[in-house]
């Protein structure tokens, strides 16, 4: 290594011991906070939409503001507080560069560069709520093997150089195979940091007190709103375990969130006052995403979508939570603008999704494959690279670049109805057509032969973009 390079690592080492002081903290915290408004809001090099920018400077500022309130109030377990300043701030940002120099010189050009992957690895779970995307069960047990997961974490850091990882299920705390756990995954590649979908019900003192000890691990626990919408969906009961769980996770020092489905029954409730204040107040959760009810999976109904007026009022309760009340919120739709529009399919900051079964799929909402992990790619030889190359995922790469993602700010379409599969439906079943993407199950296999189908959810995509189109005017692209 040369003086420059060791000049760096004493800096950066220099950097991180400080930054143990509160005050030393605070001051890195402000700076980083100007640095993200210079980045995105003043600069905005892309030339993106302004308010786009914007909430994108407010949704890290948030999260920055969460994680310097709860160091400065020790409600950090020290490996917790330990893998974000040295492995993240350390590893991660400080040497990226010297780390990763082809893979910066890929996100420099106009190649497709994913930042994550969302792994399902089992389909096991011990709850069966209605409407679940997963259609899991404890009788539903496909599981992927050990040494697929190990390959699949090994090739997303030497190829993406991805350090971030998304496990979702199922549920991912009853995932076994070869004699391992989902907590072995976390042990083994502590590079990584891994945001977990669990139900919560398992998480016992024991295993918050795990959580903590690895430090690289959030769990983001369902939730329905109080007791009686959570109970409804979930079984009699869950609720309470999980404000046991929830317990469990603040003695042990770890960070966690909540996520929860908005439906057409529920969406007056979820991000009233009174439940975001529990949550984020007492409950002291990190941070919450919002799915919207899609119909796939088990029992998909068009009467638990939002309506075109819901997502719009939707819309202005997430930017209040956003911008004044200083929450970590994301909603998976509506906060399009957040992403610059649709993120899967691999794209350039973007990611892809793999089931149970090793299902490639541009993301978790959409129930077409490229093929199997395994049998189609690793035992052929391939990589994650060549799953980008597939002509189902370059197309829907396409899709995004035309729609908004590679269009001025001026030119961009309406990014709070971002999705190909939800908002745009017609336009994405051409597509699945055309590459001859592969049905996941026999709902997906029935979906995009069905006239009916088509229809309806292109005319929910349809409504809801004239619901929000003068908001994307008006507060994005501000003409």
């Amino acid at each position: 290594m040369g003086i420059v390079g060791k000049s760096k690592k004493v800096i950066a080492k220099t950097l991180l011991n400080a930054m143990k002081v509160n005050f030393i903290m605070e001051m890195f915290f402000r700076w980083g906070e100007k640095q993200v408004l210079k980045v995105m809001v003043e600069k905005n090099e892309r030339n993106r939409p302004i308010g786009s920018q914007e909430d994108k400077y407010f949704i890290v500022r948030n999260l920055m503001k969460s994680f310097e309130a709860k160091y400065k109030a020790g409600a950090l377990a020290p490996s917790v507080r330990d893998w974000i300043i040295n492995r993240f701030i350390g590893d991660v940002i400080l040497n990226y560069r010297e780390r990763y120099p082809e893979v910066v010189k890929k996100r420099q050009s106009d190649e497709p560069n994913p930042v994550f992957i969302t792994l399902s690895p089992t389909q096991n779970c011990n709850l069966a709520c209605s409407g679940c995307y997963a259609a899991s069960t404890n009788k539903t047990c496909a599981t992927i093997e050990w040494d697929v997961l190990d390959k699949i974490m090994e090739q997303k850091r030497r190829l993406w150089g991805s350090h971030f990882t998304v496990i979702s299920g199922g549920e991912p705390l009853m995932y076994e195979s070869q004699g391992k756990n989902i907590l072995d995954l976390y042990e083994k590649h502590n590079d990584n940091f891994f945001l977990m979908y669990t139900n919560g019900t398992l998480i016992d003192k024991a295993m918050a007190q795990r959580f903590a000890e690895l430090g690289n691990v959030s769990p983001a626990i369902s939730v329905e709103g109080f007791e009686a919408d959570t109970d409804a969906r979930r079984g009699k009961g869950v609720y309470k375990k999980i404000l046991e769980a929830i317990e469990n996770l603040r003695e042990a020092g770890v960070l966690y969130g909540i996520s929860f489905t908005a439906t057409r029954k529920n969406a007056d409730k979820i991000l009233h006052s009174d439940f975001i204040d529990e949550f984020f107040g007492p409950h002291g959760a990190t941070f919450a995403w919002m799915f919207q009810y899609m119909p796939i999976g088990r029992g998909p109904d068009f009467e638990l979508m939002l309506t075109p007026e819901q997502r719009r009022q939707l819309w202005a309760r997430e930017r209040e939570l956003m911008r004044e009340k200083g929450v970590f919120f994301v909603d998976f739709w509506n906060g399009g603008p957040i992403s610059d529009g649709c993120i899967s399919a691999g794209r350039k900051g973007g990611y892809l999704y793999i089931d149970w079964f090793g299902n490639v799929q541009p993301c978790v909402f959409i129930p077409y494959s490229v093929g199997n992990i395994k049998t189609d790619y690793f035992d052929k030889g391939k990589t994650l690279d060549d799953i980008l190359k597939t002509p189902f995922f370059t197309k829907l790469r396409d899709w995004q670049k035309g729609y908004s993602y590679e269009k001025s700010a001026a030119e961009a379409g309406n990014e709070i109805v971002p999705c190909p599969i939800r908002d745009h439906h017609k336009e994405f079943n051409k597509i699945a057509r055309e590459a001859h993407a592969i049905p996941v199950d026999k709902s997906a296999e029935r979906a995009i032969k069905d006239v009916q189908y088509i229809e309806e959810l292109d005319e929910v995509g349809r409504k809801a973009d004239e619901a929000t189109s003068d908001i994307w005017k008006q507060k994005y692209q501000k003409v």
